[in-house]
């Protein structure tokens, strides 16, 4: 136990005896947690009725810290729960305390300088650094050991701290806050953070690899059931208005009555250590003599927003603008932007004020605006801080090297109205309403483990320009594909519809025909069956016939006879030269050499191929149609005849004919003589060297018809 001096210690050590002997065992009946069922832009889940009420940590009467005045929140620490006052950090996850070591000094005599009391308690230091905590004194502390402080390394301030585990609850030690055992508490001593904090972040503390990670200090606050979500509502207040306007710190919920909404929700970036991250979309300044000067000297610019620190960290090339705006000094010993007494004078002349606009690139164009008057910038610093000697103004601007170090802090914070959702990832900024006398209006954030978001607290998020058009672009895409499907499903079954109309009327001109050529199968099978042959004794199939009438195919147009050819009606109705196959036509010659004419040759071709004396007189009856079409023999009276000169006129190949013999021939000295001839469709009785057999007559051959010639092999 160290040793204390003056009436004012032994008074701080009696109070905190009392308060471990009377105070603690009632300790966790101070509090009753209180629920609400009143949540706004929340719908309850089913079987939940209602749900813990939003924590309002009460801020302090003070200003308190070296680098600016800052109002503080209390905190009860150990089982003597001592007061201590803290700051706000939204970077952290522990409970900061300043251990009583960092106070503790050796006292020396001002003439001689020897040291005439050891490890005395510096009173002054107490007071400006929120009090102490005294590990010793809590019964329920737990010392861990001493580890780095961790996140402010990338800003150069680094220091370790003694940690442990002991009680902390919100508010004086006679408010009812709530209690949290077991929470993690970390000591310090470093001058590098002056004052403590209550860290609001709800990532665990990982103390080694092969520990398990410890709950933070707002997770077990929602663990236990006493703040309806993990989430917070923050402002730093401002000691520069008209009337003093403190802090608020409202956990679990915000206080509506401090912000002007916006259009605007942000949302995580993806690194843990620095989530609450915005981008810098303008930055101007305004003076009583130049109005929107431009301070944005740098594109693509993102700040972390951290309340652990006082300044604002921006780009060298931003600082270097505000050094020309303002008239400002960069001191190098300090690395701060000192201010005297003749600056501070043309500053107040000026009234310079400082519009940051906000927003969140690639996620929506909406942007909000935060402006700080000159006075917010106003700040004082106290030795230690940076190396100082005396207390001095300031300008709370810093350079920040590498984006790592672009940090908007405390100062920002005073215009400014940060709500926090980390369970949903999503946080807002607003400008504080500085509308006094205004009742404060607590509105919860609810846990989706206990509701949906029918309208999430705080700005809405806005598509961007680009998402907009992305979702029109493909909306109408699909709507000219769904279209396109119902015109094809629509053509497809007219479509179909016609194929079966064509099919089914295929199908009946299809059996309309099958019944016609069945009905007038009967004769043609009669016509094409065999006939016995009575005196050679042979079956004789009839030649095959052309369909259809008999005239069509013979007729001739004009009944005239053309020298070489004979013009007959084709089926088509156009004029065709017949010509016969070669090889076909007997080549018959008189019997002096001469070759017969091409009437004479049809004459004997008609006999040879269809039986048919162009002589004969017509006879109708079926008998004789049907004989002749039969094969006959040539008589030998038949070879020889006068060319031309019958007992009638020349004779015309379509004039009926009678049969004829020998005795109709007509003395000629000019005879012809039949050359040998081969019959092609096997009726043929001799070899070829041998004499034909004679050719008998017609026996009552009546067709008059002209028939076309049929070959058959």
């Amino acid at each position: 136990m160290l040793p204390l001096r003056g009436h004012r210690a032994f008074l701080t050590t009696t109070c905190a005896f009392l308060c471990a002997t009377l105070l603690l065992p009632c300790r966790a009946a101070d509090y009753v947690q209180t629920n609400t069922s009143h949540t706004p832009n929340y719908e309850l889940l089913p079987g939940i009725s209602s749900v813990p009420a939003p924590v309002t940590v009460a801020p302090d009467q003070d200003w308190m810290g070296i680098d600016g005045a800052w109002n503080t929140f209390s905190l009860r620490v150990g089982s003597s729960q001592a007061n201590v006052r803290v700051l706000v950090s939204t970077a952290s996850q522990q409970i900061w305390a300043i251990n009583d070591m960092a106070c503790i000094t050796n006292v020396t005599d001002p003439a001689t300088g020897e040291i005439v009391e050891f490890n005395t308690l510096d009173s002054q230091c107490q007071d400006s650094r929120g009090y102490l905590y005294n590990t010793s004194n809590s019964d329920t502390w737990r010392k861990k050991g001493f580890y780095q402080l961790w996140i402010e390394k990338n800003l150069g301030l680094v220091g370790n701290g003694l940690y442990g585990f002991d009680s902390v609850g919100l508010g004086l030690p006679g408010e009812k806050g709530p209690y949290i055992e077991n929470t993690t508490v970390g000591t310090l001593v470093t001058p590098n953070f002056w004052l403590g904090h209550i860290g609001l972040h709800p990532k665990p503390t990982n103390f080694s690899t092969f520990e398990n990670p410890v709950p933070s200090y707002m997770t077990l606050l929602f663990e236990q059931k006493n703040i309806p979500s993990l989430s917070f509502g923050y402002t730093a207040g401002a000691q520069y208005h008209d009337q003093t306007v403190l802090g608020s710190l409202v956990l679990g919920g915000y206080d509506a009555s401090r912000l002007i909404p916006n259009n605007l929700t942000f949302i995580f970036a993806p690194d843990n250590e620095r989530d609450l991250v915005v981008g810098l979309v303008g930055l101007t300044a305004n003076t009583t003599t130049n109005q929107n000067i431009d301070l944005m000297k740098r594109d693509d610019v993102t700040l972390f927003i951290d309340s652990t620190i006082a300044e604002v960290y921006l780009p060298v090339e931003i600082c270097e603008a505000f050094e020309d705006a303002f008239g400002l000094k960069r001191d190098e010993a300090t690395d701060l932007y000192l201010v005297d007494d003749a600056l501070h004078q043309t500053l107040l002349a000026e009234n310079p004020s400082v519009t940051f606009v906000l927003g969140q690139k690639y996620s929506t164009d909406a942007t909000v605006r935060i402006t700080l008057p000159y006075a917010a910038f106003d700040l004082e610093a106290s030795p230690p801080y940076r190396g100082l000697q005396n207390k001095t103004r300031y300008f709370p601007l810093r350079l920040g090297n590498n984006p790592n170090e672009w940090v908007l802090g405390r100062t920002f914070l005073q215009e400014a109205y940060l709500t926090v959702d980390w369970e949903r990832q999503n946080f807002t900024l607003s400008a504080v309403d500085w509308t006094f006398g205004k009742p404060a209006e607590i509105l919860p954030i609810v846990s989706p483990k206990y509701a949906v978001s029918n309208d999430p607290p705080g700005p809405r998020k806005r598509l961007t320009s680009a998402a907009v058009i992305g979702i029109a672009v493909g909306g109408g895409f699909c709507f000219a594909l769904v279209m396109c499907a119902i015109g094809w499903c629509f053509w497809r079954r007219r479509h179909k519809r016609k194929l079966e109309a064509i099919k089914a009327k295929y199908e009946a001109e299809v059996a309309a025909a099958a019944a016609s050529k069945k009905h007038a199968a009967t004769p043609e099978e009669h016509a094409t069956s065999p006939v016995r042959d009575s005196t050679e004794g042979r079956t004789v199939f009839p030649k095959a016939e052309l369909p259809g009438i008999s005239a069509v195919h013979h007729e001739l147009s004009s009944g005239v006879e053309e020298k070489g050819s004979l013009t007959v009606n084709e089926a088509d109705g156009t004029e065709r030269q017949i010509y016969e196959m070669p090889g076909d036509m007997p080549v018959l010659q008189e019997a002096g050499g001469r070759q017969l004419s091409e009437k004479e040759t049809m004459v004997v071709r008609e006999r040879i191929y269809n039986g048919i004396d162009p002589t004969g007189t017509p006879d109708v009856s079926p008998t004789a149609h049907d004989q002749s079409r039969r094969l006959v023999q040539i008589s030998p009276s038949e070879v020889s005849m006068v060319s031309g000169r019958l007992p009638t006129d020349n004779v015309s190949p379509i004039t009926p004919r009678t049969p004829r013999d020998g005795a109709f021939l007509e003395a000629s000295d000019t005879f012809f003589q039949l050359p040998p001839y081969r019959p092609r469709d096997g009726r043929r009785t001799e070899t070829d060297d041998a004499p034909l057999s004679p050719i008998s007559p017609l026996e009552g051959s009546t067709d008059t018809s002209r028939r076309r010639f049929s070959y058959e092999s």
